[in-house]
């Protein structure tokens, strides 16, 4: 297909020349040129009313008397079939991502929802379990219960009667469901004091190291014969203060958040409060500690986020995703690679025969070296995902390569023996074979999705269909030079 049969120049060039009253053809053509090559529905909107305009105009009188018009709109009409088809079938294949995109994102808004009961109870635990303690201090010869879930952090609940919905609030907060046995607590001598019916070598330390995590306070508490202390400076037995909503509990441990934090997250002040914690630690971020997720801390996310190597941040960090395996990590950050650099295509020139092989030769370097600038960008925005993910990755970028090796040697070697033929025979025989050849390589070029789904990449823009269309293009030319 002319490349110029579907623009508006082209049409309007012809149409001043043979003096045609346009019908509205011309003003569809630059509406068509406009248009994204992502917008299918509205390509195809567009192809039609070119094509219906084209089909029409050719019934007018002005048209007949002029027969190179004429040709002109039947082959514009030809070039809005075979458009027609591209862009169905493009539409297809990015139908088909999307759905295929659906159901990973519909898998990882179910691991969010998971995620987000934990938030939940995080985000009510600390003020619940501050609250009990202090009523047990408050009042007198009070008894309460308590249950610990046995988890890498163990998750504790005081209430004066602990019940199911304790044990799935500290399951939903832990992610396990291994509990001891109910004991009972009180305060006595300005202690708390846990007690089992059978004690448990190492509790006090281990529920004193719980609470504070969860609510920033280090309280004074026996278990069994075990003691542990309060922090220096704070009165022996005294109560903590009930969490205020406004004010996030401090960070404690190894980072982790239970949501998603930062542009569209749902950003809980406990989690905003580790993630500020984190990038100040990480990236000397110099952030205010405040557990409200604002436009520095966004602007923070998404400068750590471009130090990671991710073309293009999003500010935003999910629970056990890369930035926030990034922010985990011990230890310095490698340095960030350099960004990708694609080669921008060189213009052809006029198609000579004796050139062509070059031109072709050159093309595929020039794919080979911004596919290989793609796979730079994916592999640097997916640097610190699990190892699994990255695995995944790996293989499936590998399949690009597989464009360059159908869209092979063999048009340029053809080429070179036509030029090369002593004999019209010889050379006539060679040029049938390069026609051949450039009829599969077309055909792949419009049926294999991998390119567009490398045009589509958000990260380097190479135009991988439009230089392929372009260098054959070239070739079928040469080819008549």
């Amino acid at each position: 297909m002319d490349s110029k049969l579907l623009t508006e120049n082209g049409w309007k060039a012809l149409a001043a020349k043979f003096k045609i009253k346009d019908n509205g053809l011309q003003k569809a053509l630059a509406a068509y040129e406009k248009l994204e090559q992502e917008d299918h529905d509205a390509l195809l909107k567009a192809i039609a009313s070119v094509s219906q305009l084209a089909t029409s105009l050719k019934k007018a009188k002005e048209i007949v008397a002029a027969p190179a018009a004429g040709k002109y709109l039947t082959d514009i009409v030809s070039a809005t079939e075979a458009q027609k088809n591209d862009v169905t079938k493009a539409k297809a294949a990015a139908a088909k991502t999307a759905a295929s995109a659906q159901k990973q994102a519909e898998a990882a808004d179910k691991q969010k929802d998971e995620t987000a009961q934990a938030g939940e109870a995080s985000s009510d635990y600390s003020a619940a379990l501050l609250a009990a303690f202090q009523k047990l201090k408050g009042a007198k010869d009070a008894v309460y219960e308590f249950v610990v879930c046995d988890a890498k952090t163990l998750g504790v609940m005081v209430a004066k009667k602990i019940t199911a919905q304790h044990k799935t609030d500290l399951t939903n907060l832990t992610g396990s469901k291994r509990f001891l046995p109910i004991g009972t607590c009180s305060f006595q001598d300005g202690k708390f004091a846990f007690n089992l019916e059978k004690p448990i070598a190492g509790l006090a330390r281990r529920l004193q190291e719980s609470i504070k995590n969860y609510t920033g306070k280090k309280l004074p508490l026996v278990a069994g014969s075990e003691t542990a202390e309060a922090d220096e400076g704070q009165p022996p037995g005294a109560a903590a203060p009930a969490a205020s909503p406004a004010a996030p509990p401090a960070a404690a441990g190894p980072f982790r958040i239970s949501a998603s934090v930062g542009q569209g997250g749902k950003n809980t002040p406990a989690d905003v409060t580790a993630v500020q914690n984190a990038l100040n630690a990480k990236a000397k971020a110099g952030l205010q500690v405040d557990g409200k997720c604002g436009p520095k801390t966004i602007a923070a996310i998404s400068n750590f986020q471009k130090t990671l190597g991710m073309p293009k941040p999003d500010g935003r960090i999910d629970p056990g995703r890369g930035t926030a395996r990034a922010l985990a990590s011990s230890g310095p950050l490698p340095p960030a690679p350099a960004p990708p650099q694609p080669v921008v295509p060189p213009k052809l020139g006029k198609p000579e025969l004796a050139k062509a092989p070059a031109v072709w030769q050159n093309m595929r370097k020039i794919v080979d070296t911004n596919i290989e600038q793609v796979k730079k960008a994916v592999r640097g925005h997916y640097a610190h995902e699990h190892p699994n993910l990255l695995k995944e990755i790996d293989q499936n970028l590998q399949k690009l390569d597989g464009i360059t090796d159908k869209l092979d040697q063999r048009v340029a070697e053809s080429l070179a023996k036509a030029n090369a033929a002593k004999d019209t025979a010889a050379r006539n025989a060679e040029l049938k074979n390069a026609k051949g050849i450039l009829a599969g390589y077309i055909s792949y070029v419009k049926s294999e999705p991998l390119i567009a789904h490398v045009d589509a990449n958000p990260w380097v823009k190479i135009d991988l269909k439009k230089t392929l269309v372009d260098t054959i293009t070239h070739m079928a030319q040469s080819i008549g030079s």
